[in-house]
């Protein structure tokens, strides 16, 4: 498993520096980058791509920012985030952080082999954790929560050199028990999917919501989410609760479903969300 000959010197990411990369800048998040167009929500087109990071890198040029204007991230780890994104980016002098699914890294063509990992780390970007399978953390028992955590955790600082300070939760999903267990396990980050809601600390742990960026985000759009008025601000915050609302009645796996059908997810689409179809009491009592 370990990667011994990797140079410990890359062992760079460390809570302090990614803080500083973080700081108070939006944070968006891509899946997958596509060389051309798919009723996927989530397929990004490698020519949008390329107008959002010149958009970025004019924005990031002004004297009213200081390094990038926005944190660019990716979830899942899908291979076109080396095979497509990763030389936009180059090309851009822009960075990214890669949030990937350790458990799957290498594991079909649709995931990234870790040698592409370890060629965007020596690059300058950062990767960390999505956790291992892409399981709901909200719905994992207390034993495979931190398995979930520590297992993804271990697994890219033993393969990548680096240390592993933050995790985006798949889904989004987390709770007050999801925040302890990242505290025990050694993280200082964990992003969800709520851009509206204030960045806060919990024992410990910065939460910070994320921009889901899909193939309808236009430039401008774009702009607007880095740069978002008063107004703007008050709207999306009440049309993200109305969903979070809609999301409560139906229960995590009605919700999954509508999601896929919203997004024209099929199984040759994106990396599948594993949703459990208990309930949290009776997967609590099966794992008793």
């Amino acid at each position: 498993m370990g990667q011994l000959d990797w140079p410990n010197r890359l062992m760079a990411g460390s809570a302090h520096s990614f803080g500083d990369q973080i700081g108070e800048r939006s944070v968006l998040t891509y899946h997958e980058i596509r060389p051309s167009g798919s009723p996927y929500l989530y397929g990004v087109t490698q020519a949008q791509f390329q107008e959002h990071l010149t958009r970025l890198a004019s924005a990031a040029s002004r004297p009213s920012f200081v390094g990038q204007s926005a944190v660019i991230t990716f979830d899942d780890g899908h291979r076109s985030n080396f095979e497509q994104a990763f030389p936009l980016l180059e090309q851009s002098g822009l960075k990214a952080v890669f949030f990937v699914l350790a458990g799957c890294v290498g594991r079909s063509d649709k995931y990234l082999l870790w040698s592409q990992a370890r060629q965007m780390v020596a690059a300058g970007h950062r990767v960390q954790s999505h956790g291992w399978s892409h399981r709901l953390l909200t719905q994992c028992s207390p034993s495979n929560l931190e398995r979930e955590l520590t297992r993804s955790k271990y697994e890219l600082e033993d393969r990548l050199g680096v240390e592993v300070v933050a995790i985006s939760a798949p889904g989004g999903r987390w709770n007050d028990r999801v925040v302890d267990a990242c505290a025990r396990a050694g993280y200082k980050y964990l992003f969800h999917s709520n851009p509206w809601a204030p960045v806060s600390s919990r024992g410990g742990i910065r939460l910070q919501g994320r921009h889901m960026i899909t193939r309808l985000t236009s430039p401008k759009e774009l702009q607007r989410l880095i740069q978002p008025g008063k107004g703007r601000q008050l709207f999306s915050r009440f049309r993200y609760g109305a969903k979070e609302r809609v999301r409560t009645v139906l229960g995590d796996r009605l919700y999954h479903k509508f999601w896929c059908w919203l997004a024209n997810w099929s199984p040759g689409e994106g990396l599948e969300l594993e949703v459990d179809t208990l309930s949290n009491d009776k997967r609590e009592s099966r794992h008793s």
